[in-house]
């Protein structure tokens, strides 16, 4: 187990986990090569990924995200949006609902508590806060966070799949 201390960050200081979210990146990449020629630039990506999670912490005001900070820096961190209910319509979730949008530790701290600690420290704000409810996406490829999700008393709810869609109609398609 690893010494850390669970932090809050200030949007603000977002950019210091661009080496943590960058491993998440690539760990991404390694686990679905069969999506590598829809993979953005790491930069671009990044770009992207930080003018979301700024305008979900300034349009969102709950939201929130959480570190682990070990003697050399960070090792992981969760980002955790906190919004109105919009889920499926036949099933219940509280209001407001949380999104663990991510949660990445770098190789090296993982096996170490760390996931394990941010999840802590994300369920107890969120008890503050009165949320009951959170979704957890999971690349499906990413056996070892379903299984630590799962062992957390997640359930599997929606699959999502990603389909081309071909300039011409398939055979028999009228």
């Amino acid at each position: 187990m690893s010494d850390h201390a669970i932090v809050e960050l200030e949007s603000e200081r977002l950019d210091e986990l661009k080496p943590i979210w960058r491993s998440l990146y690539e760990h991404h990449l390694r686990l679905t090569p069969h999506l590598r020629e829809r993979s953005r630039g790491i930069e671009q990506a990044w770009r992207m990924r930080r003018q979301a999670e700024r305008e979900w912490l300034a349009q969102e005001p709950l939201s929130f995200v959480l570190a682990a900070r070990g003697e050399r820096g960070y090792l992981g961190y969760a980002f955790v949006r906190v919004r109105p209910t919009e889920f499926a319509t036949s099933w219940s979730a509280s209001d407001p609902l949380a999104e663990l949008s991510i949660l990445a530790v770098l190789p090296q701290a993982r096996g170490q508590g760390v996931g394990t600690a941010l999840l802590d420290a994300v369920e107890a704000r969120l008890r503050v806060l009165g949320v009951e409810d959170m979704i957890v996406s999971v690349v499906t490829t990413n056996v070892d966070a379903m299984r630590l999700y799962e062992r957390r008393g997640a359930v599997q709810f929606v699959t999502e799949l990603v389909q081309k869609v071909s300039a011409s109609s398939p055979e028999g398609a009228g």
